[in-house]
């Protein structure tokens, strides 16, 4: 209903929470949460924190269902899942420590070949870096 005091449960909680709070966005949600626990019109706390009000009264929402957890975030990934699954990516780190050295071009021929799964050079350099914690760099001649 328009003009009805919006509140915020646990105040305290969000005032120790802003104490050890490290990441960025988390501590703006838990300073607006404390803006608007303090008494200041929500159009007032928004306009300070730069959000929409819908924004504002959104937080304000999982704030007082689900607690610190509902504004820490949940942790939502985007993308596409990997067609190569956990087994295939242990599978194909054991082909790796086979052959002591090969490009990154042999590598994506090998996971063609191995799993019918056909990525591009830097989606391979990608999966070598990220997913099976290799590191490579340019082949130098052995004297």
């Amino acid at each position: 209903m328009k003009g009805e005091r919006i509140k915020v449960k646990n105040i305290g909680e969000i005032q120790e929470k802003l104490k050890r709070e490290k990441k960025e966005d988390v501590v703006i949600k838990l300073i607006f949460l404390n803006l608007i626990g303090g008494g200041i019109d929500l159009e007032e706390a928004c306009r300070f924190c730069g959000i929409a009000e819908s924004t504002g009264y959104l937080w304000i929402r999982e704030w007082n269902q689900e607690g610190y957890k509902g504004i820490k975030g949940k942790g939502r990934g985007g993308g596409r899942p990997s067609k190569l699954s956990e087994e295939d990516l242990k599978k194909l780190k054991e082909l790796l420590k086979e052959k002591p050295y090969c490009t990154t071009k042999e590598v994506r021929i090998l996971i063609k070949e191995t799993f019918g799964i056909e990525y591009l050079e830097d989606q391979v350099a990608r999966i070598l870096r990220e997913k099976l914690k290799m590191h490579f760099s340019k082949p130098y001649p052995v004297d």
